[in-house]
């Protein structure tokens, strides 16, 4: 056998496999986890008690809030176990305690490194007024990143929502 036809002969075997394992990859069901993330600010016009969602562009003063929604969307054929989601906290905001949601099932945990690292409780260590290190709980404008962890598994078809706020600063 000629060397170009072995050279064939090879790269044929070798491109019906790689079309048999993509083939493979393609036909797999499995879950198919959408997010998407949208914010609101409060909607004066009707008395505060009501949220407009943001447009591209939009400006908030400093002190004014903005409702983040996040929105795990499972389009797939096969159920998403223990989901995850994360809702970042832009500069020039803070975060406002006590306004991500919780849930039974629903594990909340927050970043003060953009994500690198989570805890539920965060802290930081400084120096109190006797000069020694302590550790204190972590305030809001330190937090970066909040991670939401399903514990059960988002369903074909199902949707699930969490939020948060920040204040512009």
């Amino acid at each position: 056998m000629s060397e170009a036809c072995r050279a064939m002969k090879a790269w044929s075997l070798g491109a019906v496999f790689l079309m048999a394992f993509a083939g493979g990859i393609q036909a797999a069901p499995g879950p198919e986890v959408k997010i998407r993330l949208t914010g609101s600010i409060p909607d004066h016009a009707g008395g505060g008690a009501s949220w407009v969602t943001l447009k591209d562009g939009s400006k908030v003063a400093p002190g004014g809030k903005i409702l983040y929604k996040v929105e795990l969307s499972n389009s797939g054929r096969q159920a998403a176990t223990q989901p995850s989601a994360l809702g970042p906290i832009p500069a020039g905001t803070s975060y406002v305690p006590g306004t991500a949601s919780t849930a039974e099932g629903l594990q909340v945990e927050f970043s003060l490194d953009g994500g690198k690292s989570f805890a539920e409780k965060p802290t930081v260590t400084i120096l109190g007024k006797d000069g020694k290190a302590q550790t204190v709980p972590a305030p809001p404008e330190r937090i970066t990143t909040i991670r939401w962890s399903w514990q059960a598994p988002l369903a074909v078809g199902a949707t699930s929502v969490v939020s948060y706020q920040v204040q512009v600063r």
